[in-house]
């Protein structure tokens, strides 16, 4: 009895060679089945090896999306910004070539000297606004921060 009970147990421990695959037969009728089974005509199908894809974990996923969506908000800032100080560069070309170093022509409303020295008065003030507007928004720009970092 002590032999056979070790017997038992030695071939259940004993390295079973099993052949592994999948099959693909198609009957007379054309019916096409698929089985770990190899059966007569039957043809053994290479398969591509499966892909494991490691768990994510959502917590990572969330401050991606974070910071995503701050770099996008950061990049619209960027972009509206850019766009306000090259309109007012252009703007303060502008008045400057008016001006012309504060001697700009006289226009044909500006019979009265006193209101061609107010005009002139008034684009030498816009040109320092102008001036501080850009200032403020240059450092606006280097306060957000750059997608590369």
């Amino acid at each position: 009895m002590k032999t056979n009970y070790f017997l038992l147990i030695a071939l259940v421990c004993s390295p079973c060679s099993v052949q592994s695959g999948v099959y693909k037969h198609i009957d007379e009728h054309g019916n096409v089945t698929y089985s770990n089974v190899p059966s007569h005509n039957a043809r053994k199908i290479d398969l591509p090896p499966i892909v494991v894809v490691p768990a994510v974990d959502p917590e990572d996923i969330e401050e991606r999306i974070t910071k995503r969506r701050e770099t996008a908000r950061n990049e619209e800032q960027r972009e509206l910004i850019e766009s306000k100080i090259s309109k007012e560069e252009s703007r303060l070309n502008e008045i400057k070539h008016e001006y012309k170093d504060g001697v700009p022509d006289r226009l044909g409303s500006e019979r009265n000297y006193q209101r061609y020295l107010d005009r002139v008065e008034r684009l030498k003030e816009e040109i320092n606004v102008r001036e501080k507007n850009l200032s403020i928004l240059r450092n606006e720009l280097q306060k957000i921060p750059d997608k590369n970092r």
